[in-house]
């Protein structure tokens, strides 16, 4: 007896186009389950929170006319509307650069051409677990965050954030 014969059937019983229809129904519905079960192993459960923010960010080699277009007190804007944030301090400074005597030695230099802005912003922002976000962008130190206000809006990093219980 062969295990499959010529018109395609398992042993002579099952057709194969049936039993791949069958086994495929099978994974799909066991993948299902899988994914929609609530398994305590894999699953950590935290609850968001708003609170009130307080981050530093800073962008160096700005024009002088695009750092003077973030003003204190100014509200944050994101996603087309206003935020629940606003400019605390602004502190615009001559951008610091590295140049060469002429006998090659290296000095710090300011450049009154372009300049350094720092930025004390002060809003309320979403924590969950080590996850924080405002206006739609993630809050850590490091990393890239938009300043922008309906005047101007500047690219920068952040440097400090202090979280207010």
């Amino acid at each position: 007896m062969k295990i499959i014969d010529k018109n395609g059937k398992l042993f002579g019983k099952v057709n194969m186009l049936d039993l791949v229809i069958v086994l495929v129904i099978i994974i799909a519905g066991l993948f299902i389950v899988n994914k929609f079960s609530i398994n305590g192993n894999d699953t950590t459960v935290t609850s968001s929170a708003k609170k009130q923010i307080y981050l530093v960010a800073e962008a160096y080699k700005q024009a002088p006319d695009v750092a003077e277009s973030i003003v204190q007190g100014d509200t944050l804007v994101s996603q087309n509307k206003y935020q629940n944030g606003k400019i605390d301090y602004v502190n615009i400074r001559d951008n610091d650069y590295l140049s060469t005597t002429i006998d090659g030695k290296l000095v710090a230099s300011k450049n009154p051409l372009l300049k350094t802005i720092e930025v004390g912003i002060k809003c309320q922002g979403n924590v969950n677990g080590p996850y924080i976000d405002s206006g739609g962008q993630e809050l850590k130190v490091g990393l890239p965050y938009w300043i922008k206000t309906s005047k101007g809006q500047i690219r920068g990093f952040i440097k400090e954030i202090k979280i207010e219980e």
